[in-house]
This record gives C-alpha cells, sequence and structure tokens, in this order.
C-alpha cells in the first residue's frame, strides 16, 4: 500500500504543479497582453508627441525666418531738382550696382551700420557714360526687405572733373591741363 500512496501523492503533486503552471501562465499571459498593449498606445502617442514636435519646431524656424527678415531688394530714387533723365538712370544703376552687396544681408545688421551707409554715401561721385561727373548725396535712407534711398543727384562741370582727376597720380598723364 504504501507504493500506492506515493505514486498517488506524486501524481497529485505533478497534477497540482500542472494546474498551478497553467494558472501562472494564465495570469501572467494576460499582464503580458495588457503589457503589450500599453506598449503599443505608448509608442503611438509617442510617435504623435513626435510629429506634433516636429510640427512646432519647422514653424518655430518659420517664424524666426520672418523675424530675421533679409533685404531682398535695393530701390534708389532721385528726389528734385531731377537731372536729365539718362543721368538719373545711370545714376540709379551704378548705386544700385554699389549697393548690391547688400541684398540677402539681415535687415538688423544694416541697420546697426547705418551711419557708416550713410558716411559712404555721403557725397559719391559717379562718373557717367559721356565723361561727365554727378555728384551724389544721401538724403534719407529707409531699411526694411527694400533697402530704399533717396537722394539727389547734382551734375558736375567738367573743370571740376579735371580737377579731381589732377589728384589722382596714375591719371595725371593722361590729362591735359595747362600745355607749356
Amino acid at each position: 500500500m504504501s507504493g500506492k500512496v506515493w505514486k498517488g501523492y506524486i501524481s497529485m503533486f505533478v497534477i497540482g504543479s500542472l494546474i498551478g503552471g497553467a494558472t501562472i501562465l494564465f495570469v501572467y499571459g494576460r499582464e503580458m497582453e495588457e503589457m503589450m498593449l500599453l506598449t503599443k498606445s505608448m509608442e503611438m502617442q509617442n510617435k504623435k508627441l513626435y510629429e506634433e514636435n516636429q510640427s512646432l519646431k519647422q514653424s518655430q524656424n518659420d517664424s524666426r525666418k520672418k523675424q530675421e527678415a533679409i533685404i531682398e531688394e535695393i530701390r534708389v530714387s532721385v528726389l528734385d531738382p531731377k537731372p536729365h533723365p539718362t543721368i538719373e538712370v545711370q545714376v540709379v544703376e551704378q548705386m544700385e550696382k554699389d549697393l548690391a552687396s547688400l541684398k540677402e544681408k539681415k535687415i538688423e545688421q544694416v541697420a546697426e551700420v547705418h551711419q557708416v551707409l550713410h558716411e559712404m554715401l555721403r557725397r559719391r561721385e559717379y562718373v557717367l557714360s559721356d565723361g561727365t561727373m554727378a555728384e551724389v548725396r544721401v538724403r534719407t535712407v529707409v531699411i526694411g526687405r527694400t533697402l530704399h534711398l533717396f537722394v539727389t543727384a547734382e551734375v558736375k562741370k567738367e573743370e571740376a572733373w579735371n580737377k579731381v582727376a589732377r589728384n589722382f597720380l596714375f591719371l595725371e598723364p593722361y590729362i591735359q591741363s595747362n600745355p607749356h
């Protein structure tokens, strides 16, 4: 009898172990399934938050670009008394060409050096295509997306041109002022 009793105990132990193991697997399986669903939900939330973050970064970059406005155009207007229209066109073209390096610069940078801009253009002289000289004076500078300069232009007489040219050593042999 003692052999049957031991076999009964062992079989009860094995059956109990199987039932306990199945119960544990069932309970932990359910918890694992819940954890997987929670993980999936968190991954979806993470993806949504990441996309929202990217969208916010993009809008922040866009607003920063708007704040960091650049000079897109340079415009020169000649004020009264206006010179001959051909002279006016030449002066405007030459000034716009001289200031072309300011395009694509930040407005804040140009605004910080506006005094230098005024000094640089205070009394600018340009030689026109017909050999005459025009003196340009800046009256007003408007700094924005369009750098707008309001200037006056005065045509100088040829005598003044010769006086200026004599100041340059390299031009002296080419100017005949007083033949000996």
